[in-house]
């Protein structure tokens, strides 16, 4: 879950010094939630502005059924209409401890999730930021949602860290910097990579474009970042 004004791209030497200090989500990332709530049928970009410009619309628009899962969920047209949520500004990703980036889009109203041994409900939208931006996998398109437990090892870090102090109903954009993916992501042994550990993508595609900046050697660390858009839908007892 990014170029600052301008047309020019950062260099890698730019983008490793960026990593020190918070990360502003500036008029170029406001472009990516324009079309995030409805262009899930658009072909895969071929920018990095294009790519995030798809992320964020494919995420928001839920559809009736995915309402219906969870009360919570009415009126998810906009809960996650992060276009709006930026338009009056520039803002700053947060960085906790663990070093995890992360922007409130859409502060929930329903139940408030802080304990382990809570079941959740989320869906989630994922790109390879580091990267060309290439999406990894919406729900909205698989209407598979990622069911987990807090504190049971079956979410990847990142993800059990974030859905921590969200409301039901909440979006919370997250960052897993390059450098700290296998911390907070995914292992770089790809036999244990999704054994047990979620979410996992569900598509052959999805499932390639993240193992791509996983186990290509060649990439630096920074390439290896990875954005996701986590909706706390529901929970379960």
């Amino acid at each position: 879950m990014r170029a600052p004004h301008g047309t020019s791209r950062a260099t890698p030497h730019s983008r490793l010094s960026r990593a020190s200090r918070p990360v502003v989500v500036t008029a170029a990332r406001r472009a990516v939630e324009r079309e995030r709530v409805d262009a899930d049928d658009v072909s895969p970009p071929t920018t990095r502005r294009a790519a995030l410009t798809t992320a964020a619309a494919a995420f928001i628009a839920l559809t009736t059924a995915r309402d219906a899962r969870a009360k919570q969920d009415q009126g998810c047209e906009s809960c996650s209409d992060s276009n709006s949520a930026l338009s009056e500004g520039d803002k700053a990703f947060k960085r906790s401890e663990s070093g995890l980036r992360f922007l409130d889009l859409k502060v929930g109203e329903g139940a408030l999730v802080e304990t382990s041994g809570t079941k959740v409900v989320v869906d989630w939208s994922g790109y390879t930021s580091g990267y060309q931006a290439k999406k990894i996998e919406s729900t909205r398109e698989t209407d598979e949602p990622f069911v987990f437990t807090l504190g049971d090892g079956t979410a990847i870090p990142a993800f059990d860290e974030a859905v921590r102090g969200m409301r039901v109903g909440g979006v919370r954009r997250i960052e897993i910097p390059g450098e700290l993916e296998e911390k907070l992501g995914y292992s770089r042994n790809k036999a244990l990579r999704y054994n047990g550990v979620g979410p996992k993508p569900s598509t052959f595609g999805g499932q390639r474009a993240l193992d791509f900046v996983l186990d290509n050697e060649t990439l630096r660390d920074f390439n290896r970042s990875l954005l996701f858009d986590v909706r706390l839908s529901s929970v379960r007892k």
